[in-house]
Order: structure tokens, then sequence, then C-alpha cells
């Protein structure tokens, strides 16, 4: 077992930032498929297993007992979030959905501190209130653009909850597990957790049904855009404090609700420019205070000398 990082590596920030740019840009681009929102989740986490099983074995690497004891509590909770948020980003706006879920360092921040023995700061809460005032603002500003649904915004409060615990849960196996190793079997899990749901509900029509006209590249655009984001936060975990890599999601929001107005035709209110300079502040003060951290351990291997 391997000891969590004590302080967040610059290296760990840069990849949490680009995990959350990647994420922000992946929910425009799941919103312009024309699919159930379950269907989506069990086509890209079906291509996302078909690649990461056989990318571990090619690495040398194999699915164990410890890979399915450590890492099936992530998948569970990403199954879950993935199923039900695919479904909200459908019934309400790409920058509601994305801004309710980005909520989670809220949620987080008790358990960081409970579980991992990491000290939150008095930036880490304030930067959370304040971001979450921000984040307020950019819910109420799509809702007054005639973009935002009130069902569909519930909706998304159960994938936030589903989603802080992804968090925690992946922070965990991380300390046992290497990336490749848990993300092929936390997605493996998750696919389990999404099949029957979409089965039942008659979300699937069949392969050459809902993959046709195009679709299939655009299901393989969100396992490879929003994909890499979580290949790239699953090693972060290695080397960012659970509490600043939470935080560091609240830039989510910003970028979904930008590459909405570009792409899908969904305007920025005034309300919500002004919630994303609160959230940009707020990020901006959390990560300049980190730099200023003395660094600690940082990890990129997990027991036994095993994947990274």
């Amino acid at each position: 077992m391997t000891a969590p990082p004590t302080s967040s590596t610059p290296v760990g920030i840069a990849a949490s930032v680009a995990a959350v740019t990647a994420w922000g840009v992946g929910n425009t681009i799941i919103a312009s498929i024309d699919l159930p929102g379950l269907a989506i989740a069990f086509y890209r986490l079906l291509f996302a297993v078909a690649l990461y099983l056989p990318a571990l074995y090619l690495s040398g690497g194999r699915l164990t007992r410890d890979s399915l004891r450590f890492g099936w509590r992530g998948g569970a909770a990403y199954g879950t979030d993935v199923a039900v948020f695919f479904v909200a980003i459908h019934l309400t706006s790409v920058a509601n959905a994305t801004t309710i879920n980005a909520l989670q360092p809220l949620v987080v921040m008790g358990f960081a501190a409970a579980m991992f023995g990491e000290r939150v700061r008095s930036r880490h809460v304030g930067g959370a209130l304040a971001a979450t005032a921000g984040v307020a603002l950019v819910a109420l500003g799509g809702a007054s653009s005639g973009s935002g649904d009130l069902g569909g915004d519930l909706v998304a409060v159960v994938a936030l909850f589903a989603w802080a615990w992804y968090f925690i849960a992946s922070k965990r196996a991380r300390e046992h597990l290497g990336t490749l190793e848990y993300m092929a079997v936390m997605n493996s899990v998750a696919l389990l957790v999404v099949a029957p749901v979409a089965l039942v509900t008659g979300q699937i029509s069949g392969v050459s049904a809902d993959l046709g006209d195009g679709r299939v590249l655009w299901i393989l655009a969100v396992v490879l855009v929003p994909g890499s984001g979580h290949l790239l936060i699953n090693w972060a975990h290695g080397q960012t404090l659970l509490v600043t890599l939470s935080l560091i999601t609240l830039a989510m929001p910003v970028i979904a609700a930008v590459t909405a107005a570009a792409f899908l035709d969904q305007p920025v209110a005034p309300l919500q420019a002004v919630g994303i300079a609160v959230v940009l502040a707020s990020l901006a003060v959390v990560i300049l205070g980190e730099s200023r951290q003395p660094r600690g351990t940082a990890i990129d291997a997990p027991r036994d000398g095993g994947r990274a």
C-alpha cells in the first residue's frame, strides 16, 4: 500500500486542469449526440472497456482479485454517475448540468480530511464557498436564458453525489492499483451497472440502429475526449491532494458553458458570465496557494512495484 501525497505537485495540478478541460469539452460532445443518455453511457463504457482491457494486458498487466477488491466501488459510483448525468445533460442545459456536478468539492472536502488525513486549509473552504456562489449564478443564468430545466437540474443533483463518491473511491483505489489497471476495472464495473438499466428501459435499439449515421464517431469522440480526462484524473490522484483536485473541477462549467455557446447555440447569459468570473477567481486563489506549499510525497506507482 502506497502513502497518499501530502501536497500537490505542479505536474499533478497540470494533469487535473487538462482532465477538467477534456470533460468540459466532452459534455458538449455528449449533448450533440442524437441518442438517449443511457445509450450513450452504455456505448461509451463498452468502447472504453474494449480499449483499456487489451491495453492493460499488452502492457504486461492483468486483472486480479485485488483489482476488483479495490476498484469496484469507483466503478459502481462512476457507472451511476455517468448514467444519471448523461440523462441530465439531455434534460437541462449543458452549463447547468455541468455546474451542479461541479459542486462535488463541498461533499469531498470532509472526506479528504477524515479518510486521507489531508489538511483542509482556509483557502480551500473560502474557495469552495465563493465558487459555490459562482456556480449558483451560472445555474440561475442558465434558467433565466430559457435553457435550464428544474427536473433536469434535480437529476443532475443525484449525479453530483455519485460523482463525489467516484472521486473518493478512486483516491483510495489508486493507493493500491496502477492507473491503467484501475481504468480497466473501473470501466468494466461501470458497464455492468449501466448495461442492465439501459436494456430494461429500452434505450438500446441495436448496434446498427444506434451507431449508424456517423454516431459511432461521436461515441468514439466521447471515449477519447472526456475519457482521456478520466485517465488523467486517476493518474493525478497520486500527485495531487483530493481536496485540491476536486476544487479544480470547478473550471468544468466554465469550459462547458463556453463550448456550448460556441457549438450548441446555448448563449452565456450575463448572470452566467459573472458566475464564471467568480469561479475562475476562486480557483486561481486555490492553485496559487498550492504553488506556495512545500512539496510532499507523491505517488505514481501501485503496491508491489506494479503497474502505474
